[in-house]
């Protein structure tokens, strides 16, 4: 093998890396997009909670809290185990535990606490 045909595939290879490189920078920043409200969707919260502020209403008969404002008032370690059904509220824990990872539940508490309660016409 001559100089310049292992330049060319040394060449190669180090654009093949750079680009695998970015390829999997790509693939974490658009993990790391996803928002609180997309999990509160994903995780069928919808389905009894509302978040007025956001524009979701619930989907099912339940009519739990709406959220927006309500969250806020509250503690987002508290929050946070309310949703995994380790705390209580007034003796009762939350209907259905939170299936996600611990940074959505974070993503999503923050989320739920940045939700102000729509003003009153």
């Amino acid at each position: 093998m001559n100089r310049s045909h292992a330049r060319a595939i040394g060449t190669a290879l180090v654009s093949a890396t750079l680009l695998a490189g970015t390829a999997l920078l790509a693939a974490d920043a658009g993990a790391a997009t996803v928002d609180g409200k997309q999990i509160f969707l994903d995780q069928k919260c919808n389905m009894c909670h509302a978040v007025s502020s956001a524009g979701i209403t619930p989907t099912s008969k339940i009519k739990a809290p709406d959220l927006a404002g309500l969250a806020s008032k509250e503690e987002a370690a508290w929050l946070t185990k309310f949703l995994k059904k380790d705390a209580d509220k007034n003796g009762k824990k939350h209907i259905k535990n939170f299936t996600g990872s611990d940074e959505e539940l974070a993503t999503l508490v923050a989320w739920l606490q940045k939700q102000a309660e729509p003003a009153k016409k």
